[in-house]
């Protein structure tokens, strides 16, 4: 434990040249059986208790111990006790004095540990230790981390329909989290491909049904959010974050900066996971339609349409695009904020080392956390969702010549989905190239892929587009005010 938290407290209760401490520890830290067993591996006997147990630790110490009778406040000993002993106040704030001590007094050993590694040189606030604890645990389960348990933990029952995919989706958005950027990553991205390959058969035999889905309890798909809320929320104020491109994975990295009581699970996008199709599916509250082109202003009369339809006012309906704009809010019944920023770092990585650390700064920057707080506190109930998530992908090839032939951008920036003006212009990619065939899902004029390539000359890319479960499961978070 060289250089260690538990080692150094031991060193400075070694330094007193006393067999015997009196030491008060108003924090309680010393009292904790984790650390009494850490500091007995030092050569450091803890005693608590009641006096007469401490008297007879005292009386029966061993010499090879350095013997720790301790108090959580000035306590009186007998005389004896007295001479033999040397008294000293212990504070916790001594080793960890940038942190903010009550927010991590109850960490486990080697969170602390890695806290007291860091050593910063400036003082944190309650939620910078909060943030900085985050990441301590992660570099912990970095070092720790068992792809075998991992595995395990993806099984997946032959009866696709018992299969809790909310479930799937947390372990592997933890195995991402954790092994980004690590020489375990590739072994993850492997076994979540293994994964994937089950979810296409899922999707084939229940995409269908999703669409007509009852929102009722919960919302199955994107489409049916809108009338999920008007269903059981109808006299609330509602709050709809919409953060274009939000993995599930990124949003664990944020959820437990979140206040208010959270009901966390999961939804499908619309297919294929291009923007003009599932945030339209989001804000028309039903199917969309291919004619729709994406733009804010689109949007925002989406979302009002919907609900002047259920007898809302205009004055009772806001939209803000990329704006943190939530003053003035007394009216307000049903908002909309959509977040793109974190689409434009998606598309601008390379692979998810890159978007991983464009996300931690994206939660800062975005001041999403404090924007919830400010909604829970004006009474909002706040959901969060995405349009799609992300993936981590390999290039195929650029389509070339001919092949370009037709094609339709849709508004959409995506190199994993194809539509062309004509089918025969789609069927002709595919005869000429026919190892795209088990890669790919046909749906109209359009393709796209189900595995993790693209149509791209990049080696390396992150992207969406298609179908894979990344792409498709995006976050469904409910939050209400504890109060």
């Amino acid at each position: 434990m060289l250089n260690s938290l538990i080692k150094n407290i031991s060193d400075d209760f070694k330094t007193l040249s006393s067999g015997v401490l009196l030491v008060e520890d108003n924090n309680r830290f010393l009292f904790r059986a984790d650390v009494t067993s850490a500091l007995k591996e030092e050569g450091i006997l803890i005693s608590h208790g009641t006096s007469l147990k401490q008297r007879v630790d005292f009386e029966l110490r061993d010499d090879k111990y350095l013997l720790v009778l301790l108090s959580d406040q000035r306590k009186n000993y007998l005389e004896d006790i007295e001479r033999a002993a040397v008294r000293y106040e212990f504070f916790l704030d001594k080793y960890l004095n940038s942190y903010h001590i009550p927010a991590i007094i109850n960490e486990d050993l080697n969170t602390l540990d890695a806290l007291f590694k860091r050593n910063p040189v400036i003082s944190l606030s309650k939620q910078e230790t909060l943030a900085e604890i985050r990441s301590a645990r992660s570099d912990n389960d970095r070092n720790t981390f068992d792809i075998d348990s991992f595995k395990r933990s993806l099984a997946i029952d032959p009866d696709l329909s018992t299969v809790d995919w909310n479930k799937i989706m947390k372990v592997i958005s933890n195995g991402l989290i954790t092994t980004i950027g690590t020489d375990q990553y590739n072994s993850v991205i492997d076994e979540i491909n293994r994964v994937n390959d089950i979810f296409q058969q899922h999707l084939k035999s229940n995409y269908a049904q999703l669409k007509k889905s009852n929102p009722v309890k919960s919302p199955k798909i994107v489409s049916k959010i809108l009338d999920y809320i008007d269903f059981n929320f109808s006299n609330d104020k509602i709050a709809l974050i919409v953060i274009d491109g939000l993995s599930l994975w990124q949003y664990r990295m944020f959820n437990d900066k979140l206040n208010g009581k959270k009901q966390e699970n999961i939804i499908y996008a619309w297919l294929p996971s291009i923007t003009q199709l599932s945030r339209q599916a989001i804000f028309r509250g039903k199917k969309p339609e291919r004619s729709y082109r994406q733009n804010p202003d689109n949007e925002e009369k989406l979302w009002k349409q919907y609900w002047k339809d259920k007898g809302f006012n205009e004055f009772e309906i806001k939209y803000e695009h990329d704006s943190t704009d939530i003053e003035n809010l007394i009216s307000v019944k049903r908002l909309a904020l959509v977040f793109n920023d974190l689409d434009d770092y998606m598309h601008s990585s390379k692979d998810y080392t890159d978007l991983l650390k464009l996300t931690e700064n994206w939660i800062d920057r975005s001041g999403i956390v404090a924007i919830i707080d400010k909604l829970l506190q004006e009474d909002f109930k706040v959901f969060i969702t995405s349009d799609h998530g992300n993936i981590h992908a390999k290039g195929w090839r650029k389509l070339k010549g001919r092949e370009k032939l037709g094609t339709n951008k849709s508004g959409s920036r995506s190199e994993r989905h194809i539509e062309y003006s004509e089918k025969w212009l789609k069927d002709e990619l595919l005869i000429s190239n026919p190892e795209l065939k088990d890669s790919v899902i046909q749906d109209k004029h359009a393709i796209y892929f189900k595995t993790d390539s693209s149509f791209s000359s990049k080696k390396s890319l992150v992207t969406h587009g298609g179908s894979h479960i990344l792409e498709v499961l995006v976050p469904f978070i409910v939050i209400k005010n504890e109060a």
